[in-house]
């Protein structure tokens, strides 16, 4: 079965969520004029594998979404090249506010407890993680619990962001995670957080990062899963998720067998997605998810509809004043 969207995901100009800095008309005409499109493969490999299911992002802007018939992922049918890639998150990606490195570094400090938890809970006995690399980490807050039990180093772009996490002791990288062969130690850990969704080359950038890894060495991904959207994420609602910057849309089982398919043991994931991969070397086989990941945006497309989410939103402010005045009755 292929997936069929409704009318709101093909009307260019008419967006669901408030534009926002960097995607105004400034950028778009600078992109128009600077950067170049190239055509994305699926990772699964697979020729002629996508088919339209959306033309429109989640700001109005035209963004044409392609789903693979043989593996389930979800994917921008073109998308910038690698130099243009790396001048929207050098000069664009950050509005104002995410510029103030200092704030960007508490916003992350806050969730890094958060993470390291799920890591410590999920991770195999005795496994050590004296060496921590943060790609595409920002300002390095996400390695503010990390700080005193292991060296941390954080690879990103923003040059405000690396200067902060030196402030903070963090080691820096400038880059991508192709530069992180600059980096004489070996990670025992790796964060990719809100990051794998933003590469074009997806299966490139993991095999960069696997040059750098030893066996046992553990992976940490975080990104939005298509299965938390019928769960009440976003509002149920799917095209809240599309948005020009991410190229991949992912549900748990079609990231898992894509790491499974490059040598990755899955320890732990949830349908957020919080994933933590072990890296074995040991690869399975491709399995296609094309028919769930459907039923999946389909599930959410049902209870956005129906206002799902706004009904059980009532109920939550309702329910305990009901038993409060039943109880006083």
């Amino acid at each position: 079965m292929k997936l069929k969207l409704p009318h709101r995901y093909h009307r260019i100009g008419i967006g669901v969520m408030p534009a926002r800095h960097p995607l105004g008309g400034d950028f778009d005409k600078y992109q128009k004029k600077n950067y170049q499109l190239d055509p994305v493969n699926c990772l699964c490999n697979s020729e002629d594998s996508g088919y339209v299911i959306s033309n429109v992002d989640r700001e109005g802007w035209k963004y044409t979404l392609l789903a693979c018939q043989f593996c389930g992922l979800i994917r921008a049918e073109h998308y910038w090249n690698e130099a243009s890639v790396a001048d929207f998150y050098s000069n664009w990606y950050r509005d104002e506010s995410e510029a103030d490195a200092d704030r960007l570094y508490e916003r992350q400090a806050h969730r890094s407890n958060f993470v390291k938890t799920f890591i410590d809970e999920h991770s195999p006995d005795r496994v050590r993680r004296l060496v921590v690399f943060d790609i595409g980490g920002g300002a390095g807050g996400l390695l503010n619990s990390f700080l005193g039990d292991a060296k941390c180093y954080l690879v990103d772009y923003g040059e405000d962001c690396l200067r902060k996490a030196e402030s903070m002791g963090i080691a820096t990288q400038a880059g991508g995670i192709n530069n992180i062969d600059r980096i004489a130690e070996y990670p025992d850990l790796v964060l990719l957080s809100h990051v794998l969704e933003h590469f074009t080359d997806v299966s490139g950038k993991i095999k960069a990062l696997i040059s750098r890894l030893r066996v046992g060495a553990l992976v940490y991904i975080e990104l939005p899963g298509i299965d938390s959207l019928s769960e009440g994420r976003r509002k149920h609602d799917f095209l809240r998720d599309i948005h020009i910057p991410h190229v991949f849309y992912f549900s748990r089982d079609v990231l898992n067998n894509f790491m499974h398919r490059l040598g990755f043991e899955c320890l732990h994931s949830n349908s957020e997605i919080q994933a933590l991969y072990r890296y074995s070397g040991r690869k399975g086989e491709l399995i296609n998810y094309h028919d769930h990941v459907c039923s999946l945006i389909k599930k959410a497309e049902i209870k956005r509809r129906f206002h799902v989410h706004a009904i059980k939103k009532a109920i939550a402010f309702v329910l305990p004043r009901w038993i409060k005045q039943l109880l006083k009755n």
